[in-house]
């Protein structure tokens, strides 16, 4: 699949230019390949803002970002209207240097295979602060599992231990040992992220160390990946994301055992990969 090269530029809003602090509210992204000129703004969530910012009026925000977000639908509605070849240029126009509220941060560049999802894993990261609620879920899934293996009483438990050597090494979060090699080990594993491309992203990191680990032959006997999929089977992107889910599931497979947390089966899974 071809990757594409995207610029884009963090939006900020500094309501108070005199302290320096700011929060990111938006992200502008660009495509000269696909001809894409597009943004995302948060719009909804401003107490956030209002919280983070004392005396601020919530007023000054949603009339600084409606004029932003009219600007920018302006440049972007030309560049769909005959004049993607001025693509960059429209870009860099919108986020040149300004002594405003509402600023651009320093443009970089991405490679994906999907701008427009790019984009969107974009916003969910800088703006919307994905990653810490993917932090909790997975957290609390661990502690799940660490539950159900205290339940077990085992003579050999499993502990917090990286699995290696001096060159490479990967921490898992519960490894059992027997006679000092690392006979099981398991990952809980939280794959229902926001867009399909945060549930690649997440996935990839992993099926890359498992995979050096297998190469280097230091895997432990045996791995199980304790896996929590995407939710909300209504929402109008769960598609995209449980067939980004599914994907990612098989390559998993290749390297470990796969125990699914759905109508507690997983806990099942669990019991007898720790006992067996």
């Amino acid at each position: 699949m071809q990757r594409l090269a995207c610029k884009y530029s963090v939006i900020q809003f500094l309501p108070y230019p005199e302290t320096g602090e700011f929060a990111n509210v938006g992200v502008l992204l660009v495509c000269e390949k696909t001809g894409l000129l597009d943004f995302r703004l948060e719009t909804k969530r401003t107490s956030r803002y209002t919280s983070f910012f004392q005396n601020l009026d919530a007023a000054l925000y949603r009339y600084a970002t409606k004029n932003l977000a009219e600007e920018m639908k302006r440049i972007r509605n030309l560049t769909v209207h005959g004049f993607k070849g001025d693509l960059i240029k429209a870009f860099d126009s919108l986020t040149h240097p300004r002594e405003t509220i509402l600023r651009f941060g320093a443009p970089r560049i991405v490679l994906t295979d999907n701008p427009t999802q790019e984009m969107d894993s974009l916003f969910e990261h800088y703006v919307r602060h994905g990653f810490a609620k993917d932090a909790n879920y997975e957290t609390e899934l661990e502690q799940k599992v660490k539950n159900c293996l205290s339940e077990l009483k085992l003579a050999a438990p499993f502990k917090n231990k990286k699995v290696g050597n001096e060159l490479f090494a990967v921490q898992f979060p519960l490894v059992q040992t027997i006679n000092d090699r690392a006979a099981k080990a398991i990952k809980p594993f939280y794959l229902g992220q926001q867009t399909p491309n945060a549930i690649y992203d997440h996935a990839d990191r992993w099926i890359a160390k498992l995979k050096r680990l297998r190469d280097m032959d230091l895997m432990p006997e045996r791995v199980l990946f304790a896996v929590k999929g995407p939710q909300g089977p209504d929402s109008p992107d769960f598609r995209k994301r449980d067939f980004a889910f599914r994907d990612v599931q098989d390559e998993l497979a290749r390297f470990a055992q796969i125990a699914l947390e759905r109508d507690g089966n997983g806990t099942q899974a669990i019991r007898d990969f720790a006992i067996h």
